[in-house]
């Protein structure tokens, strides 16, 4: 029987033993800096992440207000000039000739735009026709453009089409621009876990050592790959043509 002075035991639970894992970050100060570092790495890549996904949402919503609206008014006025041409065939004033003429030209630019932003076949039809797209749009600065893939048209995971168009649309790019390729080769194969995505071209190359500051495309396309869990080859010399290789992971890794 306790005394009035006593305390009977208490009944609290103890405090559980701290894993030993946590035991020894707590005893280490090099290990508490390296999880702290892998936490804020952990961050920025999440950070990046989610910048990279509102790039895109915006890039969407932008070809899209182009495709749905500039497009389709000059759409019309070049249907309303040519029904004016077919019904008055006998003549065809200089004016509305070099009208039509301009007209093309403009529809030409806004289908260019929509498919530097991001073209609706990425989202309606799936990474296969996009790329389809790029290599068409590739093949007027460069004679030879092939495009090889096993794709049975199953969509892939948003993200990942997302990363594959970007690396193809890059590259690409890079050869028209700077490489002046007379021939680029692009090749999307499903392989166990992934998709590999590989881009040759036979143009000028470069020291990958000694790319200027100011060009941000290697670094990009860098970037995209680790973020999506995958880290590319890229091989290139003066005069030797350039590859892109890399497996992207079907599953990205968590933010």
């Amino acid at each position: 029987m306790p005394t009035p002075h006593s305390h009977p035991p208490s009944t609290a639970a103890l405090p559980a033993e701290a894993p030993p894992k946590t035991e020894a970050l707590l005893r280490d100060p090099n290990a508490i800096a390296l999880e702290q570092s892998r936490l804020e790495l952990q961050h920025e890549r999440g950070v990046l992440r989610r910048l990279l996904e509102i790039q895109e949402e915006e890039r969407q919503l932008v070809s899209y207000e182009i495709h749905d609206g500039l497009a389709q008014y000059i759409a019309g006025a070049i249907m309303h000039l040519e029904a004016h041409l077919h019904a008055h065939a006998t003549r065809e004033p200089e004016e509305v000739v070099e009208g039509l003429r301009l007209l093309r030209a403009a529809a030409e630019e806004s289908r260019r735009l929509i498919g530097g932003l991001r073209p609706p076949a990425l989202d309606e039809l799936g990474i296969t026709e996009a790329i389809e797209s790029l290599v068409a749009d590739a093949r007027i600065e460069i004679p030879q453009v092939t495009f090889t893939h096993g794709e049975s048209g199953d969509r892939l995971p948003t993200a990942l089409e997302t990363t594959i168009f970007r690396l193809v649309q890059e590259s690409l790019n890079n050869a028209r621009r700077h490489a002046e390729a007379g021939s680029a080769h692009v090749t999307l194969q499903r392989v166990p876990g992934g998709m590999r995505v590989c881009i040759r071209d036979d143009g000028r190359g470069f020291d990958p050592a000694k790319v200027p500051e100011n060009r941000f495309g290697l670094e990009g396309m860098r970037y995209r790959c680790r973020l999506a869990g995958a880290e590319p080859r890229i091989e290139s010399a003066p005069g030797k043509g350039t590859v892109i290789d890399v497996v992207l992971p079907l599953k990205p890794p968590r933010a």
